[in-house]
């Protein structure tokens, strides 16, 4: 039988909690430590799971085999190096680091030190994204909203890099081709980033992905619908259930029969789990994680390209509207 890898969680905020959870349930691992310069918050982790307590990352090198970061954004790089130099395999939360430089200077640390890199962009690992992914032939344009409440977490950075990211990630995986052209705009409603975002991505081979984000909502809304030529899927995250309207152009635009919808509930699973279970297994068979160190640099290339979008926009004089006579 294959021993356990030997893993740690950094970071015991409201997300580093659940991968500790999922770390000690995983039989593949076995829970060494968890870290948080917070040691009262470490302490309590590691009591509920029975591992030990530790305040700096540097203090498991040598202990672990494998680490889960999920510190605060600022923190990602120089953990991240710090443990891909010291031999480990890593899994760090998005976005992976603050700057596209940071992210290429973690990719060359994994490959000089022959680790794994993974980025934790857990929407791929969605049972409703990859049920749409099964379907989806050649998208022509991409609509992604989402939406959630206020909330005291992460509003250090804008709503880019906490929450469109993750749907940056879903459209790059669904269209393969290069982009053409960004454009944004975003305002910041209560914290001193931007709060709401739309964004429009065009790509070179003519599709067009329309992104909204926003974290100032009664209600949230975690939805992707991929038109195609014929038909039209609704990917809802949040209720893991696709839609298909297809339409059949046998029959008259308009009459009856023009066209045809079916709607399935796909079974869920807990994309955390499911997204620790594909780390460990490439720690264990040393394969390339799906969700590598360049999709996370991609990602994070956008998040900023978008953000410059909205910077530009904003410093551009606004145009007067003309005035109609009475």
């Amino acid at each position: 039988m294959t021993s356990r890898i030997r893993t740690a969680v950094v970071g015991l905020g409201y997300f580093g909690s659940f991968h500790a959870r999922h770390h000690a349930l995983n039989p593949h691992a076995e829970l060494v430590a968890v870290v948080d310069p917070n040691a009262e918050r470490a302490g309590l982790a590691a009591e509920d799971h029975g591992c030990a307590a530790l305040q700096s990352h540097r203090d498991l090198f040598g202990k672990v085999d494998a680490v889960a970061i999920a510190a605060s954004t600022s923190a990602h790089f120089e953990i991240a190096r710090d443990c891909l130099e010291a031999g480990l395999d890593v899994l760090v939360e998005k976005p992976i680091t603050q700057t596209v430089e940071q992210a290429d200077a973690l990719i060359a640390a994994a490959r000089a030190n022959d680790r794994i890199l993974q980025v934790g962009h857990i929407e791929r690992f969605s049972a409703a994204f990859t049920a749409l992914c099964e379907q989806v032939s050649e998208p022509v344009l991409i609509e992604s909203r989402r939406l959630v409440p206020l909330r005291p977490r992460a509003n250090d950075v804008s709503v880019v890099a906490d929450l469109m990211i993750h749907d940056i990630d879903l459209v790059m995986r669904l269209v393969d081709a290069r982009i053409a052209s960004i454009t944004a705009d975003g305002v910041a409603m209560v914290n001193p980033t931007v709060d709401h975002v739309t964004a429009r991505i065009a790509f070179a081979n003519g599709a067009v992905a329309v992104l909204a984000a926003g974290r100032v909502n009664e209600t949230g809304e975690r939805t992707l619908r991929v038109v195609e030529r014929d038909r039209n899927l609704l990917c809802d995250l949040a209720e893991s259930r696709l839609t298909a309207i297809h339409a059949n152009g046998a029959v008259a635009r308009m009459g009856e029969g023009a066209i045809s919808t079916t709607t399935r509930d796909v079974e869920r699973h807990d994309n955390l789990g499911v997204q620790t279970a594909a780390f460990l297994n490439s720690c264990r068979t040393r394969q390339p994680p799906d969700v590598s160190g360049e999709t996370g640099r991609d990602a994070l290339d956008i998040v900023q390209r978008i953000e410059q979008c909205m910077l530009t926009a904003a410093s551009e004089p606004r145009k007067e509207h003309p005035r109609v006579a009475s």
